[in-house]
Parts: C-alpha cells; structure tokens; sequence
C-alpha cells in the first residue's frame, strides 16, 4: 500500500492559535452545512480504507479509517474543538483531503519505521486509552527501529509518541490504498506542510519526503 513519511524538523510555533481557530471554523461550518455524514462516508477515498480492511478480515467499528473517525465526531458534535495548532493543523488537512495522516514525535522515536503485518498480540496503548490493546493476527501496524508500536493500521496511534505542545520535531505518515496512491499522497503532503507554515510555523530545520516501501 502507499505510504509516504513526512519528517518535519525545528517546528517554530510562532503563529497565534487564533488564526487557525478562524480559518477552522470556517471550513467545518461550510461542510456542516453542505454535507452529510453518510454521503462523505461512501466517497471513494474512504471506502478504499474500508476495502483494504476487508481484505484482512477486519471490519468494525474498532477499524474506522482515521479520516472517517475525525469526520464521525465533527458531525455527532456539530462543532469543531479545538486541541492544538499542530494537530488541528493536520487533521483539517485530512478532512479536506480524506487522507490518513499521522503525527509521532520524532524525539520519541527511532528511525527507520516500518509497515509489518501482524502476528497477533502485539501491544499498543492508543491516544485517549488507560489500557493497552492487543493487535489480532492479519492487520499491518507501524514501528520504529527499536520495535515499538506506532500506530495499529491507519486507525488509532501510539500514545507514547503523540505530539504535544513541546513537539519540535515531527514525523507524519500518510497512508493510502490501492485508489489512492503516491500521487495523491504528494498532493497531500504539500498542502498539510504549507497549513502548518501558515498555522504553526514555519521548521528551520528542514522537511524530508520518504516513500516506504
């Protein structure tokens, strides 16, 4: 499946939260208005995620796609809630795009990550989680060079590498499936870094592009 890294060094923050609170706002009234829950769910880039699951055999609500998890609580709220620049930076880019993207801390991580298939039993404590998971055999999941767990499919990521306020230095993965491929990913990627240079700030580090293969 496609997947491309995104690593983003010397994240500045410079820019007032307000601005993306606005620009937010904005965007999630508009499609509150102009679109429904079930419609956006059938698209094609969504239920490309669902058929790479099913593929696996896994199906379910504990296998919402990323996107469609952001898209389900914006509607069942009805109102957009804010949580941090950086993260609302990327996750309205994935509303927008309906590309999954995730965001590790760089600091805590090892490079390089991996995409492995499952062999059942392998462990993850998820955002928002007081427990840990077991991963079943057949899904795919992501880790560093140490081993440790990242992220189980596109689905739900690693607590021990969130970002925070603090987080400087970023790593996102972009996932695709067999309708939305490498091109899509790019276009994804340039409009995710060019939001965060608008609504965070720019990284004087540095970005670096990797497919993974």
């Amino acid at each position: 499946m496609p997947v491309l890294l995104v690593a983003l060094r010397g994240l500045t923050r410079s820019v007032p939260p307000t601005d993306i609170a606005a620009a937010a706002d904005t965007y999630v009234a508009n499609l509150l208005a102009t679109q429904t829950y079930a419609a956006l769910a059938e698209c094609p880039a969504l239920a490309g995620y669902r058929a790479l699951h099913a593929e696996r055999g896994k199906t379910g609500r504990q296998y919402l796609p990323a996107p469609e998890s952001l898209l389900k609580r914006l509607f069942t709220r009805g109102e957009w809630r804010p949580l941090d620049p950086l993260v609302d930076a990327y996750s309205l880019v994935s509303l927008r795009t309906l590309v999954s993207i995730g965001a590790h801390d760089l600091a805590r991580l090892s490079l390089p990550i991996n995409l492995t298939p499952t062999v059942g039993g392998e462990s993850l404590l998820a955002i928002g989680d007081t427990t840990a998971q077991r991963l079943g055999a057949n899904e795919y999941f992501y880790r560093d060079a140490r081993g440790q767990v990242l992220g189980r499919m596109e689905c739900r990521q690693a607590q021990a590498t969130q970002v925070r306020t603090s987080t400087r230095d970023v790593l996102f993965i972009l996932q695709g499936h067999a309708q939305l491929g490498g091109p899509a990913l790019h276009a994804a990627a340039t409009q995710l870094l060019a939001s965060i240079r608008s609504w965070v700030g720019p990284a004087t580090g540095g970005v670096s592009m990797t497919a993974l293969d």
